[in-house]
C-alpha cells in the first residue's frame, strides 16, 4: 500500500495542496509578524513624540516665565529694554550698581540715573543695550590664539555642518577608513543620543565647533544678545558631552547673509571679544541641493583644486545619504592629486567672507 501511495495520483493531490498550503501560510504569518514589530516600532516612534513635546511644553513655559520674571526685575530696578536672558543673573539685576564681575565695558547701570529713564532717548536705549551684552554668560569665554599661523599649504579642511545626525557613525566610519580629521558644526540637542554621538565625533579626534543651537535664522540674528544666547546653549551642550570648550564657529547661512546684515559686524566683535574664531568655507559641494553622487564628486574635485586650502562645506543631516557615500571616493582622489587632511583650529588662518 505504501508503495502505491508514493507517487499515485492521491500523493501528488495531497503534496499540490500541502505547497498550496504552505505558499499560502508562511507568508501571511510573516505578515503578521512584520505587522506586530512595525506596531511597535509606530507605539515607540509615538511615545517619543510625545516625549519630545512635553520637553518642548516644559521648555517654553520656563522660557515664557524667565521672560516674565526679567521684565518684573527691570519695571522693578526702572532699567531700559534689558536682555532677556538677564533673568539668569539675578545678582545683576538685583544690584545693579554693582559692577564688579562685569567687564569694563559694562557702565550703563552707574551712569543712567534712576529718574531719568522714563525719558531715555532712542540712542540711549540702544546703547544701554548694546553694553548689556557684555555681562551676559560670563563663562563664555575662549582662549584666543594669537601666535603665528600653521602652515596649511595643500591641506583639505573637510566641514560638516548643521549634525549631528543618524548618518554620522557612517560619515565617521569612511573618515577612519581614510585616517582624515575633519572638522564637525554642530547644530546639538539635549538628547543622550546627541550626547553619545558628540562624544563619539570627540573621541575620533575630529574637531567640534559650533554651528547654532536652533539654526532660525530670523531669531538668532536678532540682535547680539540673541545670537549669544543660542550660542551659549550650543557651547554648553558640546562642553556636557565632551568635556571640551569649543573656540571655533560657523555662522548658520555663513558670516555674510540676508539676515545679519544690522547685527554681523556688532556679532562678530563681540565673539571675537571674547576669544572666539569664525570659519567660513571657499568650497562649497552644494549637498544640500540634493545632488547625486557623480554631480558631487565633479564639482568638489573641480572646485578644490583651485586652492592650495579648500575648505569644504558638506552637510550632515539625516537626508545627505549622498554626501556619505561620495566622501570616501572625494578623500582618496584628493590624496592622488597631492593633498593632506586636517581640522580646523584657531591655528589655522581662517577662511572669511
Amino acid at each position: 500500500m505504501v508503495r502505491l501511495y508514493f507517487g499515485s495520483v492521491r500523493f501528488f493531490k495531497h503534496l499540490i495542496l500541502t505547497v498550496t498550503a504552505l505558499l499560502i501560510i508562511v507568508p501571511t504569518v510573516l505578515c503578521i509578524l512584520l505587522a506586530v514589530d512595525n506596531g511597535k516600532k509606530s507605539d515607540e516612534i509615538d511615545r517619543l513624540n510625545s516625549q519630545l513635546s512635553a520637553q518642548s511644553q516644559v521648555s517654553q513655559t520656563s522660557d515664557d516665565q524667565s521672560r516674565t520674571s526679567s521684565a518684573t526685575e527691570s519695571s522693578d530696578n526702572v532699567k531700559a529694554e534689558p536682555s532677556v536672558t538677564e533673568s539668569v543673573k539675578p545678582e545683576t539685576s538685583a544690584a545693579p550698581e554693582t559692577s564688579a564681575a562685569v567687564p569694563e565695558t559694562t557702565k550703563a547701570p552707574e551712569t543712567t540715573p534712576a529718574s531719568s529713564s522714563a525719558v531715555e532717548s532712542t540712542d540711549s536705549s540702544v546703547s544701554s543695550g548694546a553694553d548689556s551684552y557684555t555681562s551676559l554668560f560670563p563663562t563664555l569665554y575662549a582662549d584666543k590664539y594669537d601666535g603665528e599661523y600653521e602652515n596649511s599649504e595643500n591641506t583639505v579642511y573637510l566641514t560638516f555642518d548643521d549634525g549631528p545626525s543618524v548618518l554620522t557613525e557612517n560619515l565617521l566610519y569612511y573618515l577612519r577608513q581614510e585616517n582624515v580629521k575633519a572638522t564637525f558644526f554642530v547644530v546639538p540637542e539635549r538628547t543622550e543620543y546627541c550626547y553619545s554621538l558628540l562624544r563619539e565625533i570627540s573621541n575620533a579626534g575630529h574637531t567640534i565647533g559650533i554651528h547654532s543651537a536652533s539654526h532660525d535664522y530670523e531669531k538668532i540674528y536678532a540682535s547680539v544678545d540673541a545670537f549669544l544666547e543660542d550660542f551659549n546653549e550650543a557651547y554648553e551642550i558640546v562642553l556636557e558631552a565632551t568635556g571640551k570648550a569649543p573656540d571655533i564657529y560657523r555662522f548658520p547661512g555663513g558670516s555674510v547673509n540676508d539676515y545679519n546684515e544690522k547685527t554681523r559686524d556688532d556679532i562678530i566683535a563681540e565673539m571675537d571679544r571674547r576669544g572666539f574664531t569664525y570659519f567660513d568655507w571657499n568650497v562649497d559641494s552644494n549637498d544640500w541641493q540634493g545632488y547625486g553622487w557623480t554631480t558631487l564628486y565633479t564639482n568638489v574635485l573641480k572646485d578644490a583644486e583651485e586652492f592650495s586650502s579648500p575648505v569644504i562645506l558638506f552637510h550632515n543631516t539625516g537626508d545627505r545619504d549622498n554626501t556619505v557615500l561620495v566622501i570616501e571616493d572625494i578623500i582618496k582622489a584628493l590624496k592622488n592629486k597631492g593633498y593632506k587632511f586636517g581640522s580646523l583650529s584657531q591655528k589655522i588662518k581662517p577662511v572669511q567672507f
